[in-house]
């Protein structure tokens, strides 16, 4: 039998947190939960390579600014200011270990798919035409 992809589960357990995750917000709490100490927003912008405003955005939604979802992330001091980062709050960061227990946790599927994707399942020379 099939075992589900660990990626897939992740990406599962991301939606029951947040049904309207999207992906920059993904990688964005993501980011966050990779540093040890606060990153600042300035930082989280030039990694996810977005405007300004766009990690605002996306930092207030991980903030659950919309009192729909639970916060994930919250305002840390940085560079004299009040609120120049972002950390993890503890629902962020027993989110951010279920996704590490999820990956580590991972066991390789064996059945590899026939086709374009080659034996191991890597894209083998493809080409999109314009």
């Amino acid at each position: 039998m099939r075992k589900r992809s660990a990626v897939l589960e992740a990406l599962e357990r991301l939606r029951d947190v947040n049904p309207g995750f999207t992906l920059g917000q993904i990688m964005a709490l993501l980011y966050v939960a990779d540093e040890e100490q606060p990153l600042p927003l300035v930082d989280l912008r030039s990694r996810l390579d977005i405007s300004p405003n766009l990690a605002w955005r996306t930092a207030e939604a991980l903030r659950g600014a919309d009192g729909e979802t639970a916060a994930l992330i919250e305002a840390a001091p940085w560079g004299g200011r009040k609120a120049g980062a972002l950390r993890l709050t503890a629902a962020g960061e027993q989110l951010a270990r279920l996704l590490d227990d999820i990956i580590a946790d991972a066991q390789p599927i064996k059945e590899k798919p026939a086709g374009p994707w080659g034996p191991a399942g890597v894209a083998s020379e493809l080409s999109i035409a314009s």
